[in-house]
Parts: structure tokens; sequence; C-alpha cells
């Protein structure tokens, strides 16, 4: 089948048959719209097994919104877009960056503004009433109606190649059910009682530490004390007052008692494969991103009501707030679930995405597509959906999924967006070197950390240093190890050694994907279990005491099992939900846990990122390997830190004189010693000197 393509305002491609003396056949090729006619001169042919590309030069710049035919001879063939959309002259004729799009409600009209330049006409279709869009020079179609339309659900029908395609406002601050259609939200409408009365927490950069929650999990277990309504949604987050059946508390009161100073959700933005009614019969962590502006109706209480969804994340905002914790949303700009039915495509095709030189399309991130973050139009949404974000919801920082396949300039502009509305904003990422379709030096990975140094990177050499190699399932670091990588342990406890310095690193053990510590620990040791959470409660709270960020996952502090497996991503609520009974069990563990947090959070020492301090005041002792000593000089206070990854005794020689207290230890607190420690199999300890 014949196939014309536009691949620039003045080069048509045409996919035929093989012909001979192509100059002559292609002679009297024109190419139709209902405006004009262009002649065509053949440049250049090429020929394949099944098939031969012939391209040609128009006689000047053709309107690629226009609806064009070749003609050959007795054929029609219709034009449809290729890589003109790619291309850097696309890009500066149609930079549409200084409008705000999506349905913008404004004294009493509503403005809905998107952008298509490759649109010969876009309609807003809303009440069931078609409203043909005025278009610009740049691309963009807008219309301004008088009324207020909050809550009025609308889509466009775009004539795009030849055809009318319905599409939703890639802008959607609302959505009816299952993303069916965008709705209108007027903000005057969506306030609540004190949201931006209360101030923001003010917690340094310097000192966060942070917990990762799945919404979902956090309320699905039938043991979490949480209201039936409230299970699984954004509400039951901040539920108040819930206990386990025993009277252990659970939930929001739980969580904000641990000491941590941000909570970072995963996403919450509108994503596929979960229904927004019967959210029970599928389960997903959010990874599949549809509409990025919209709260995913299976986290809402009331998901037919689109002002509600605003609402409730608004209450978890403000929640957390007054107990002086803030709020990371983890957002994934890496990808969309599935590009051909994405608006960005269905309005601009191959624009947003990234392609390699052969045409094929990008897929670095592992799910089908890369975003091309480096456009401009791209930029900008991205960019829009941060500051609606921060503006709307206070939100205190964001994780970005994938970071690696971000560039560098999207995320330098983030950051500034960021920082300028809050100086204490949280940024981190994962920083790997994925093979997205963009030149090494430009994507926002650890080995280019240096040119971000306000951005936080996960720190995967912490981890595998830890617990082994991630992705070897039975490699062992120097806890489950017996002391293997010893020779790294006071590096990264300084954040001395690898890729990030002291200021970036978010040091981090286990996390919401693959195995959880407790599952990896299972694997590669035979230990009792006993031993086994000694050597999980030993990764942790090294964790929690390095200097960079300390990063937990929800559930971490108790031992939180998946049942052995890694990728859980779309697997049972039985499977991912947080298992409050755990809670029950191991609570004076937890409290072990709060407690390192409390060291960490009455000690600058463990929060400092200067080098000079870092040098003077935090020094290495020799011990019998493998045992890790680690002597600090606090402004007011000598602290010795001590982790034996076997099961032997060990006398440890103090390196200072005087006596010391035992603040911290999953053996002994509250004991004053001298000259010497008797320390325990798998056993932590911090000592204070008395003063």
């Amino acid at each position: 089948m014949s196939t014309a393509y536009i691949d620039d305002f003045q080069i048509i491609t045409l996919h035929y048959d093989l012909v001979e003396n192509p100059q002559n056949y292609f002679k009297t090729i024109q190419l139709v719209s209902n405006k004009f006619v262009h002649n065509l001169d053949l440049i250049e042919t090429n020929h394949f097994e099944n098939h031969s590309y012939y391209k040609f030069k128009t006689d000047r710049p053709i309107d690629i919104s226009d609806k064009f035919f070749i003609h050959i001879k007795q054929l029609k063939i219709p034009v449809i877009l290729g890589k003109v959309t790619q291309t850097d002259t696309f890009e500066q004729m149609f930079d549409a960056r200084e409008h705000e799009f999506g349905a913008i409600v404004r004294d009493n009209k509503t403005t809905f503004t998107v952008w298509s330049p490759v649109a010969k006409v876009i309609k807003l279709n809303i009440n069931d009433k078609s409203h043909t869009m005025e278009k610009l020079k740049d691309g963009t179609h807008r219309i301004t109606l008088y009324g207020n339309y909050h809550l009025q659900s609308y889509h466009y029908d775009a004539y795009i190649n030849h055809q009318w395609i319905q599409v939703n406002d890639p802008y959607s601050k609302g959505l009816t059910l299952n993303a069916t259609e965008s709705v209108v939200i007027d903000f005057n409408k969506t306030n609540i009682d004190g949201f931006y009365d209360l101030s923001r927490p003010e917690t340094m950069q310097k000192d966060a530490l942070i917990y990762e929650v799945h919404v979902r999990d956090f309320t699905m277990h039938p043991n979490s004390g949480v209201s039936p309504e409230n299970k699984g949604k954004l509400l039951g987050l901040i539920e108040p007052h819930t206990t386990t059946a025993t009277g252990e508390s659970t939930g929001f009161d739980y969580l904000t008692q641990l000491g941590i100073t941000h909570v970072e959700l995963l996403p919450i933005n509108d994503f596929a494969r979960v229904d927004d009614i019967e959210f029970e019969k599928a389960y997903n962590w959010g990874y599949d991103p549809e509409y990025f502006q919209t709260i995913d109706g299976s986290y809402s209480t009331q998901p037919a009501n689109a002002a509600k969804r605003i609402q409730e994340l608004k209450h978890v905002v403000h929640a957390f707030h007054e107990k002086g914790i803030g709020v990371i949303l983890d957002v994934v700009f890496n990808h969309v679930f599935y590009m051909p039915n994405s608006s960005f495509d269905k309005l601009v095709p191959g624009y947003y995405f990234r392609y390699h030189e052969d045409g094929t399309v990008s897929n670095g991130t592992g799910v089908g597509n890369d975003t091309k973050t480096e456009r401009l139009m791209m930029r900008k949404f991205f960019v829009d959906t941060i500051k609606y974000y921060i503006h709307e919801f206070k939100i205190d920082g964001f994780r970005f999924d994938l970071m690696g396949t971000i560039d560098i300039d999207t995320m330098q502009e983030i950051k500034s967006v960021v920082m300028q509305d809050n100086p204490n904003a949280f940024l981190l990422g994962e920083g790997w070197d994925l093979a997205t379709a963009l030149p090494k030096e430009l994507k926002t990975t650890h080995e280019n950390a240096y040119k971000l140094p306000e951005i936080h990177f996960f720190n995967d050499y912490f981890r595998d240093t830890l617990k082994g190699n991630n992705f070897n399932l039975m490699d062992r670091g120097y806890f489950n190890g017996g002391g293997r990588y010893y020779e790294r342990m006071f590096n990264i406890f300084i954040g001395l050694k690898g890729e990030l310095p002291v200021n970036q690193t978010v040091n981090y053990v286990e996390v919401h994907d693959n195995h959880t510590l407790f599952d990896r620990i299972n694997y590669t040791s035979n230990k009792s279990l006993a031993e086994k959470n000694m050597i999980h409660q030993l990764a942790t709270v090294f964790t929690i005491l390095s200097l960079g960020t300390p990063f937990l996952h929800a559930g971490q502090e108790f031992y939180r099992t998946k049942y052995g497996h890694g990728n859980t991503y779309n697997l049972s609520d039985f499977i991912n939900r947080i298992d409050w009974n755990r809670r029950i069990k191991y609570k004076e563990d937890i409290n072990l846990i709060k407690r390192a947090i409390q060291i960490r959070n009455e000690h600058r020492i463990f929060r400092t990122k200067n080098i000079d301090k870092i040098n003077k005041r935090i020094i290495p002792f020799e011990l019998e390997h493998p045992l890790l000593g680690i002597l600090l000089f606090d402004s007011k206070s000598e602290l010795i830190l001590l982790f034996n990854p076997t099961p032997l005794h060990h006398i440890v020689n103090l390196p200072r004189m005087g006596e010391f207290m035992v603040i911290l230890s999953n053996y002994n607190e509250d004991i004053a010693i001298k000259n010497f420690y008797d320390l325990s199999p798998f056993e932590y300890v911090v000592l204070k000197k008395k003063l």
C-alpha cells in the first residue's frame, strides 16, 4: 500500500512500488490541497526488498496542518505527518510557551487553550455543544466561553491526518470516571479551611529524613484500624486515632510519631490499570501515567467528583503540615502508559517522544516509550505540572522516576521554579544511565550530578554495599555477608566515595521496588529469625545515621515482607499492603528505630554536609576485622558508633577516655561503661560520653 509522509516543511517521502526510470515516472507528480497545488522534484530514491522510498522537495514551504494528497497519474494518495514534528524548524516556528494551557475559570469566563500546530481545526465539545476554536500562528487553539463551567466535562475534536479524533486535554485538572473526559475546575471552589493560612514546614534539606508510602498499601490491611470508606484512599493516610485490635497506633498517628521529616507518596496522578470505582479488582503502584495533573480516582472517596479529588489531596497535605511533616510526590515524567492513546501523541504526532535515527521509538525506560523532555513544549508541560502542585497544593518536594532519562536543562528549570517558591524544597530521583535516545552529557545521571548540586540522587553504591548487588538476589553485602565490603563502610558513612557527594546522596537499603530487605536477608541467610532481624536492623540503623539523606520504605522498621516477591507493582493487596500485625509483634524494635531517628535529629554531626567538619570531627578507628568503629565529635558531645556484622562476641577497646552511656543498642541501653565494650553478635551501639 502506498503512503506519503511530511518529513519537513518542503520534504515529502513516498513509500511506493519499485519503478523503472523514476525521474520520468514521477514527472507529473503533484502535492494537492484544497488551496494549493505544489510541484515536486525527486531528490532521493532508496530501494529495499519489499518497498521503495522516494523523497521529493516541494516548490515552496507547505502548511503542515492542511489536508494534502499526492497525485500520481490516476492515483490519489493521502499525505500524513512524518518526521516534520521532530525537526528544529517545527520547534522554532511553534514555540507557544507564553500561553496558559488547559481550562481556566476567571471572572465568570472559562477559557480553553490547547496546542496542536498540526491540527487543521479543533473544536471544543462541552455540554453536547461544539465550538470551533481560534487557531493562532504558534499552533495554539483557544476559545473563551462566558460563564463558569466548573465541573462540566469536555473534550476536543481535532482534525489531524485526514481524520477527526477525540482527545482529552493533556492539561486536565479533573477527569470523569476512568478518564473518559476532561473536567473543568474552578479552583476557588476547591479550597479547604485553613489550607493557605498554614505555612509549610521549614525543614532544611540537610535535615530531611524521607519515608516512602504507597497510598493504598498504608491502610488496606484488616488490622489497620482505618474506616472501611477510607481504606486505600488518600483520606485513609490522615485518618486520626486509628489502632490495631489490641490498641497500638496505626496509620497517621503511627507515622507522625516516628520522627521522619517528609512522607513521599508513590504516584497519585491518574494512571492506568486500576478502575476508579472497583479499585480492589486490580492493583498498581501508579507508574503507568496517563494524565499528570489529575488525582487518580481510585484514591478518592468520591471519584466521580473531580473537585473532591483535589480537596482530598489538600486535606492530606494540610494534615501532614500541621504535624511539621513535608509531602513529596513521586512523579513519572519519563514515559506515558501507552503512547498511541496519549493526548500528547494524538495532538502532535511524533513531537513529544524520543526516536532513534532509524525512526524507531526510544525505549530506554523499558515500558515502550521515552518522553522527549528536551522539547520546549514537553518541558513546559512538566514545569507547568510542577508549578501546579507547588502552588495549588503546597507540595514540599518531588521524586523523579528514572530521572536519568530527563535532560539536565529540564531539571534545571524545574529546580529553579521549585526553589524560588520554597528554598527548603527537596528534589530527588533515580539517576541511572538508561539507553534512551539522548546524548550522555545531557542526561540527569550520577555522572552529571555535579551540574545539579541542589538535586539528590538515590545511591545504589550505598545500597549494594550494605546488602549486595541489587540485581543478584544471592549476592551479599556488609551486613548480610559477615563484613563483606568492610573497606567501603566508613567512606559511604561520610558520603566520600562513589559518584555522589554527601550533599546529594540519598542513602537507602530498601525501596518500593525489588525485594524488601527482610526478604533479601531471608534469601541470603540460613540464620535464625532473630538473627536475621538483627542484621536487618543493623542495616536500617546504619542508613539512618549515615551522612546524607536517609530514606526508609514504609514498614521497613518492622521488617516488611512481600513474601519473597520482588517486582510487586501489579500483584495483590495481600502481598503489597503493610501488615499492621507486625507493628504489634515488633513494637520494641520499632522503638529502637525511632530512637535512632531521634539521635540523628538531636545531633548535628549526623546531618552535616560541611566537608571540613566531616574530615575533622568524624574519624574511623581500628577494630578487629570486620567490625566498624566511628568516633564523632558533635558540638557539645562525643559519640562512638560500633557495628558488628558477625555472629561472634568482640571486646572493643574504646578510643577515648572517660565514661560513656549506651544511648542506643539492640542489646543494652542506659548503661554506663569505661575503657571497653563487650560487643554482642550482630549488635549496633551508639555511645555518648558523659559530661
